[in-house]
């Protein structure tokens, strides 16, 4: 029991004053943040994207988004010969 109650912060010296410790690593150990940022609209391409909560308050709504991808594809699991596919994604944007 004693292990498990002293290992993270010895962990954390340890890590912390490694001056060659991974980026990664060194953001483990300073732990998590549970602040979220947050927005109610975004900016893309000069074109502006409001959360759903936002948008229904508008008389015109583009809270949608639509992102086409194209990736390899096989037909079956069996299939050797991947082709080029374009496969279309639709959601919009929430609040958290």
């Amino acid at each position: 029991m004693e292990h498990n109650r002293t290992f993270m912060p010895w962990f954390k010296d340890e890590v912390l004053k490694d001056l060659i410790a991974s980026k990664i690593l060194t953001w483990l150990v300073v732990g998590l943040k549970f602040d979220v940022i947050s927005c109610k609209a975004y900016e893309v391409n000069n074109c502006i994207f409001y959360t759903k909560s936002m948008d229904e308050k508008s008389t015109i709504q583009n809270f949608g988004v639509t992102l086409e991808v194209e990736s390899m594809q096989l037909l079956t699991s069996k299939d050797t010969n991947p082709v080029l596919g374009s496969m279309t994604y639709y959601g919009f944007i929430e609040e958290i």
